[in-house]
């Protein structure tokens, strides 16, 4: 398409374009990308003007098809944004930088998403794919004209699509289907949605989609006759009511047909509805007089009626759907409005101002508020990566149900929502409170799946609050978010006030008044050793277990220095043998006893510092004990001592019993498999206590297992065999 070529579409709806600036960017980009070739051996500014035409097509401002011309000069050529912005502005360089920031986000990836659950590669590919997924609604949230133009340049990729390798034309197909296509569909775009669905179609199941096109040929002219038999009928039936309407047959588009013999099982040969009809009338009178006329004629199918005239779609759309029958033959028809026909096709963009460069009648400003605000939802969820993608899947990509409260008031919701989503819709507290509502009247659970048209009344009690076991049942991002919320909030309150307890308690059994104590600046002064910000964050990691109230309260004994008012028990040697503890200091210089701390439990191999205490020799710990105070006077280099062969003789080596953490899947033989795999190296299981996860809504299993062994290297080869379990998600060494 020429320069004049364009200039001339634009200006069939927007006369007074900018044509200087135009022609200017025009100019600009094909001079940027001049020597630039496509894959197809094309001159790349070819494709930079495509994508302009398609953003034309939609009738869009003239910054944004500017924008559309050079959306690709920021990152394949050597053009700056701060160029760009004195040439031709701040808006349409940032609408540049938005599109190019989009390119940079790969939102699939060229080899199969690992099938094996809970690994540590699924894990890593969930939360990239998630953080890439925000990002993009990030930039889709700040300038809706930024998607536009990336739909646009999509199409048109897809449209050349062939040119690139079998992989990159995989990894792009499945992005443009999964992502791009459904964003065109929330934005109600369907004319960018159906091409890029039937052309993402065609690349990833091509034999498929052979055969459903030559399904179709195959009878093309017997459709298109029984079509024009049909228009000619029907033109007829609303002449008489002085209805003068353009009728026109419409065929599926190949993926629909598709879907609908995935989804139902239907063969290609019952599919009746492969042809529909479509009525444009004048005005919104004109299309229910149409229906009348259309059921006075033929009998009609009622549970396919389906009004969204007076119920329009989120996107914008608007039409009356019915299926009349035929001879016992089922035909689709749509009715609505030139105005409504134009929505349909061309979405938000049939509603932007070309001036603004913004939407500006009241319905579109509804979609885009609408959209952003599903995106605010989205994003505000604190879900882990897989259940964030799943949440943004449904909220962006998946069709709506209508339902009413009480009062009459219309609310949104996506398909397969339930009674609690809706109460959580309306406000948090009513979600909160929930225990029951009606449904049309009568009495229903609170998972019960909604259905269009329903009247739903929640009940609600004053003492009501969530249960964990809501969250199956949820659909909708907002309502799965605020559940987890209550739930942080209410296991934080708990264990603060559980490590209040624990911390008294073990003040009392050390003669110590609590009140002087869980206030005191030295607590505080604790609690940031820890690197905690107050003291109800070191309450609460004592209520959790994370953080023992016998080592703080140790802390906080004035007597003596922490590491001289240990006990014989805490300050006993690890080891099962009765010879002394295999350290010595550096040079071998001797201080007296010497001691292997029960604290942090350090053994053979591990890294290992001594204290110095006053009177009672030096303690050893692991590097990085909290229990080792900033005196770096009183610190010791101390080593693990090699024994000899023939030192050991025939005694048994020394043994050490260590304290690890198992997390794996709660199924039959899965304690049986790890106790097995510890046999394997000989070593001795001293105490364990397996039981399922508490924390988790998933079946897993924790386990606190006591093992005895000669050092850290035999510890890392017990843990490493039970990682390499299936089943096993998590497995550490307690400090």
């Amino acid at each position: 398409m020429s320069l004049k070529s364009l200039i001339s579409q634009i200006q069939t709806y927007d006369p007074d374009a900018e044509v200087e600036l135009l022609e200017r960017c025009y100019r600009f980009a094909q001079s940027a990308h001049k020597g630039q070739r496509r894959k197809s051996g094309q001159p790349y500014f070819t494709h930079c003007v495509k994508t302009a035409k398609i953003l034309a097509e939609l009738r869009l401002d003239t910054h944004t098809i500017c924008a559309g011309l050079m959306h690709d000069v920021l990152e394949d050529t050597g053009v700056t944004r701060e160029e760009m912005q004195v040439r031709f502005g701040t808006n349409i360089a940032n609408l540049v930088e938005g599109v190019t920031k989009i390119g940079q986000y790969k939102l699939s990836v060229s080899t199969p998403t690992p099938t094996t659950t809970n690994t540590v590669e699924e894990r890593v590919y969930r939360q990239r794919q998630a953080e890439t997924y925000r990002k993009l609604l990030l930039a889709t949230a700040e300038d809706m004209r930024v998607i536009l133009i990336k739909l646009a340049d999509r199409l048109h990729n897809m449209e050349t699509l062939k040119f690139l390798s079998s992989e990159k034309c995989q990894r792009i197909a499945k992005e443009t289907l999964e992502i791009y296509a459904p964003i065109a569909h929330r934005l109600g775009i369907w004319r960018i949605m159906s091409r890029l669905e039937d052309l993402a179609f065609k690349h990833l199941y091509p034999v498929e989609y052979r055969k459903i096109a030559q399904l179709l040929n195959q009878k093309l002219a017997e459709r298109e006759a029984y079509c024009d038999k049909m228009v000619k009928q029907i033109r007829q039936e609303l002449e008489k009511r002085n209805i003068f309407a353009d009728v026109h047959g419409r065929t599926k588009h190949i993926y629909s047909i598709y879907q609908k013999m995935q989804q139902k099982g239907t063969p290609f040969s019952e599919i009746r509805d492969l042809v529909g009809l479509r009525i444009l009338v004048k005005n919104d009178a004109e299309c229910y007089t149409a229906l009348g006329a259309l059921h006075h004629k033929w009998n009609y199918h009622p549970n396919r009626l389906r009004d969204w005239i007076g119920q329009p779609k989120k996107n914008g759309y608007q039409s009356l759907h019915t299926t009349i029958l035929d001879d016992g033959k089922p035909v689709e028809i749509q009715i609505r409005s030139y105005q409504m026909h134009k929505v349909a096709e061309d979405g938000i963009a049939a509603h932007w101002s070309y001036k603004e460069g913004l939407p500006t009648s009241k319905q579109g400003r509804s979609i885009f508020a609408s959209y952003k605000q599903i995106l605010e939802d989205i994003q505000e969820t604190q879900d882990s990566p897989h259940q964030f993608i799943a949440s943004m899947k449904l909220e962006l990509f998946q069709d709506e149900v209508y339902v009413f409260s009480p009062k009459g008031d219309l609310f949104t919701l996506p398909a397969g929502a339930t009674v609690i989503d809706f109460a959580y819709k309306i406000h948090t507290d009513v979600g909160h409170t929930c225990v029951g509502a009606e449904v049309n009247g009568s009495v229903a659970p609170i998972r019960r799946v909604l259905q269009n048209g329903d009247q739903v009344r929640i009940r609600t009690q004053t003492n009501g609050k969530p249960s964990r076991s809501w969250l199956p049942y949820v659909k909708t991002a907002t309502a799965r978010s605020k559940i987890k919320h209550w739930f942080r909030e209410k296991d934080i309150a708990d264990a603060l006030e559980l490590g209040k307890k624990f911390l008294t308690a073990e003040l009392r059994v050390s003669y110590l008044n609590a009140r002087d104590y869980l206030n005191s600046p030295k607590l505080l002064d604790i609690a940031k050793q820890l690197k905690l910000k107050n003291l109800d964050e070191l309450f609460v990691r004592i209520g959790n277990g994370n953080e023992s109230a016998t080592q703080v309260v140790n802390l906080l004994k004035p007597e003596v220095p922490k590491h001289e008012t240990e006990t014989v028990e805490e300050v006993e040697c690890t080891q099962k043998t009765a010879s002394a503890p295999a350290i010595q200091l550096e040079n071998d210089i001797d201080l007296g006893m010497m001691r292997i701390m029960k604290c942090c439990n350090p053994i053979p191999g591990d890294q290992v510092v001594g204290y110095l205490t006053r009177g009672r020799g030096v303690s050893v710990h692991r590097a990085g004990c909290i229990r080792i105070l900033d005196e770096p006077e009183r610190l010791l280099s101390v080593n693990w001592l090699e024994k000899s062969s023939s030192e050991n003789g025939n005694h048994p080596p020394d043994i050490y019993p260590v304290k690890i953490f198992v997390e794996c899947s709660d199924r039959p033989g899965m304690l049986g498999a790890i106790t097995t795999a510890i046999a394997k190296y000989k070593v001795n299981i001293r105490s364990g206590t397996f039981q399922p996860s508490t924390e988790r809504l998933d079946p897993t299993a924790s386990d606190y297992l006591t093992i005895d062994v000669t050092g850290a290297e035999q510890l890392e080869e017990v843990m490493q065999a039970i990682r390499r379990l299936k089943g096993v998600e998590r497995v550490t060494r307690k400090f």
